[in-house]
């Protein structure tokens, strides 16, 4: 069984909503090509791999992937008027419901919730879950604003009651003017706004308020393997600049779980020593990277079969509570 965590579905109410808007993020056309605009200098082309679940189940096969935890791929409803988006995300929400019913042994999936208005996030995440959804995806910003402002609170309380976990995922980056040359967006932007969306709510106390919280910092952790001794360093040398926690903030870091996403063997053995087998996750974030690459990242690490087994689905498994039909 080898199952992919991190892999994106475009469901067909959150476009044509994107279709209306006047501005980025949206659908547009130009020289005949339909792009998804998530802001200047960012967009893809929106190709049938976002939006049809027999492309998906095509790729599936061709990359020897049992099993697919959709996700609905950015920008989400957060850039929707508060009137509008926690039932559009329900529409979103039921139709990934309507798809994994249908394909019981190849899909599941994870809602979206509209996190600009946090007690009907909360709403939304519980009727998803009703639905047989296995969690959510979030944005690194809320169309620009941050994760842990703290009236945010009562959406990560609601997912900590549901045990379900949440998946962090980069979005239009708060740092884009900065990186807004060559496609330094993408590859640098998104994981710094990822990073410090990340350790804010580190920072402010998640895991204070919820020590079993399931979160999923994804892209093999972001940058954070890297300068972790940085945190370290600060959280004792200079008391209050990680927070004001009960124990190192190190400790509460451990607690994420992560992905193989970075097509680079030496990042994701760094967060395999950091984090430990258990919380390393398969994935292929398809359709923005080739779903063939997910499990060649795992080839030159010299894992063992069973830490291969954990990561290519024991560990999801578990994660996600997945239960295959006739397994």
């Amino acid at each position: 069984m080898v199952i992919d965590t991190h892999s994106h579905f475009l469901p067909a109410s959150l476009r044509r909503a994107l279709q209306t808007r006047p501005a980025a993020p949206r659908v547009i056309e130009r020289d005949g090509v339909t792009y998804v605009e998530y802001g200047a200098r960012s967009a893809v082309p929106l190709s049938p791999a976002f939006t049809d679940v027999d492309v998906i189940l095509e790729r599936m096969k061709e990359a020897g992937i049992d099993h697919s935890v959709l996700s609905v791929t950015i920008p989400g409803v957060d850039w929707f008027d508060m009137g509008v988006a926690p039932g559009l995300a329900d529409e979103c929400n039921a139709e990934l419901a309507e798809l994994c019913q249908a394909h019981p042994d190849r899909l599941s999936g994870l809602a979206t919730v509209p996190l600009q208005v946090p007690d009907q996030a909360a709403d939304v995440l519980k009727q998803a879950v009703g639905k047989g959804l296995k969690g959510a995806m979030i944005y690194s910003n809320v169309a620009g604003a941050h994760l842990d402002d703290p009236e945010r609170r009562q959406f990560f309380a609601a997912a900590a009651d549901l045990d379900v976990p949440i998946l962090l995922h980069p979005t239009y980056p708060l740092c884009a003017p900065t990186v807004a040359a060559f496609g330094m967006i993408e590859i640098a932007g998104f994981l710094f706004d990822t990073t410090t969306a990340a350790l804010r709510l580190v920072f402010d106390g998640l895991y204070e308020r919820h020590p079993e919280f399931k979160f999923i910092v994804p892209h093999a952790a972001s940058l954070i393997p890297y300068f972790v001794g940085r945190i370290d360093y600060f959280g004792h040398a200079r008391p209050g600049s990680t927070g004001n926690l009960s124990v190192p903030a190190m400790e509460h870091i451990r607690r994420f779980f992560t992905d193989t996403v970075c097509n680079w063997p030496p990042a994701l053995s760094l967060s395999l020593d950091f984090f430990g087998v258990d919380r390393i996750l398969l994935g292929s974030d398809h359709p923005f990277w080739p779903m063939t690459i997910a499990r060649g990242v795992l080839d030159d690490l010299g894992l063992s079969p069973g830490d291969r087994e954990k990561i290519e689905s024991e560990n999801a498994m578990r994660l996600f509570k997945l239960e295959m039909p006739g397994g």
